[in-house]
């Protein structure tokens, strides 16, 4: 009983912290250094906090088939500290799912969480074992490098989403690309 107490609580104290309302802050915002793991980064218009989406190698080196993309937080307003996703922020907003659709080619579609619409498909780059994300990018097929979201307010719970900008390089051209997107209001 005492645990179901305390879960309710902690659920309770995220529900009240969720529900402050956010305030837009509009930059500058800091690029994360470049690692050899990492796929993308993620930034929003609430701090300048960011996420980041890497690959997830197992102890033998190899990609982690049922969980390919780790996902973690560099805490910029905090003397950049790394820290995990919190189970709210992993299942429902910058979380990602993966699906394992071609298993010769080793080629995963993967999703944010908080909007399903936009697909991504994590690919072999032909290099030492290496990954990298392809999206769409402006009807064009790219790598995608960062994305970015515009939260002009609500609350963490409830944002209030102008636009999402997806940023990659053009996979023919090589030179960057990017794609601002209207989430749907339903």
């Amino acid at each position: 009983m005492k645990r179901v107490i305390i879960l309710f609580l902690i659920l309770f104290a995220n529900f009240v912290a969720g529900a402050q309302k956010i305030t837009p802050y509009y930059g500058p915002f800091p690029e994360p250094a470049p690692n050899n793991n990492m796929l993308f980064y993620l930034q929003r218009t609430v701090d300048r906090n960011t996420v980041i989406y890497e690959l997830n190698y197992d102890a033998g080196g190899q990609l982690n088939e049922k969980k390919p993309v780790k996902v973690y937080w560099i805490d910029f307003e905090n003397g950049a500290k790394i820290s995990q996703l919190t189970f709210v922020q992993n299942t429902f907003a910058y979380g990602v799912s993966s699906e394992l659709i071609d298993k010769d080619k080793k080629i995963y579609e993967i999703n944010l969480v908080s909007y399903k619409k936009i697909k991504f498909y994590l690919k072999p780059s032909g290099v030492n074992n290496h990954y990298q994300t392809h999206a769409v990018i402006k009807g064009k097929p790219a790598i995608l490098k960062r994305v970015f979201i515009s939260i002009i307010g609500g609350t963490q719970f409830n944002p209030i989403i102008s636009y999402i900008e997806l940023i990659g390089n053009d996979l023919q051209s090589g030179l960057e690309i990017l794609e601002q997107i209207k989430p749907d209001r339903d």
